[in-house]
């Protein structure tokens, strides 16, 4: 069995094909659809980016003077979750 010490979020594309191989020949269960799961890696992959540009937006709009309120309306959340959320991100 292959030996990682990465978090999964961190294999590469070849290195999480290698897992699904490694699990397919040890088991009677066989993944197929490795399209659908190259999709939903891609698709998992573009969430963390799209999270980490709402943090860094709504971090810079705190440090620009929006309040939380603010802040949770543009997210479609409320003041108290965009408090919640963002307020231990800051460095206040």
């Amino acid at each position: 069995m292959m030996k990682t010490t990465k978090h999964p979020r961190e294999l590469t594309d070849a290195e999480a094909e290698a897992l699904v191989g490694e699990f397919d020949a040890g088991s009677d269960h066989v993944v197929t659809g490795a399209d659908a799961l190259a999709e939903l890696r891609a698709a998992a992959a573009a969430r963390r980016a799209a999270e980490s540009r709402i943090e860094a937006a709504a971090l810079r709009a705190h440090r620009e003077g929006a309040s939380w309120g603010v802040i949770g309306v543009q997210l479609g959340m409320t003041r108290q979750g965009a408090r919640q959320r963002f307020q231990p991100l800051t460095d206040d």
